[in-house]
């Protein structure tokens, strides 16, 4: 759930509006709950202490324990218990690796640049601000004619900032101030020009389960 109800949509929406006054960059928000249906992992892991449990056999007769042996019956249910503790609990974000984690939400930030056109303004000033919620993931993509104007490393501590809020369960919050952050940098680089006109929607854009599977 990202608990973002209709006042917060609101205040997202007046933020980015208020962005758009003062540069001729276009700014889209972006949140998922996550960018991927993590299943392979968790499922590899149950399987894998599931397979390794037998070695608990050997120890049992060495303790004398009579009355319990590892059968493929307790291994069948030891894996779905796991199985169950993997896919439905916050321990699944511990299990798999960070590069996964971060090539899936970078692989979603993607899609999202194209499919909400920001490589299609007039002056190849979209901005992209993509969170993951689920991975505690930000991101910052920008089209060529932000890029040009502006340094990559400076998006840097609005992403680290953020990334702090989502840990934090504010994921509100850190909109409205990356946002902020974002019109102070656009607004010195990328001034506004009068009659510009806005090319995208300002509201924020919130995005269903994911479908991909990893």
């Amino acid at each position: 759930m990202l608990n973002i109800d209709d006042k917060m949509r609101a205040e997202i929406r007046q933020a980015v509006e208020d962005l758009e006054k003062n540069t001729s960059g276009e700014l889209v928000c972006v949140v998922a709950p996550s960018s991927a249906r993590y299943i392979l992992f968790p499922l590899l892991w149950a399987a894998l202490g599931a397979l390794l449990l037998p070695v608990l056999n050997p120890i049992l007769e060495l303790m004398k324990v009579q009355d319990f042996a590892v059968t493929f019956t307790v291994q069948s249910i030891f894996f779905l218990g796991l199985a169950a503790l993997f896919l439905f609990t916050p321990l699944k974000w511990r299990i798999i690796p960070s590069t996964v984690l971060v090539g899936n939400c970078h692989r979603a930030a993607c899609e999202q640049f194209f499919m909400q056109k920001l490589h299609e303004t007039k002056k190849r000033a979209g901005v992209l601000l993509f969170v993951s919620v689920g991975e505690r993931y930000v991101e910052l993509l920008a089209d060529k004619g932000i890029n040009e104007l502006v340094d990559p490393g400076e998006w840097g501590g609005i992403i680290d900032i953020f990334a702090g809020d989502i840990r934090e369960g504010k994921v509100h919050d850190g909109f409205l101030k990356a946002i902020n952050a974002c019109k102070d940098i656009l607004a010195k680089r990328l001034p506004e020009v009068r009659n510009d006109i806005n090319e995208l929607s300002d509201s924020l854009v919130e995005l269903p389960e994911a479908e991909f599977i990893s």
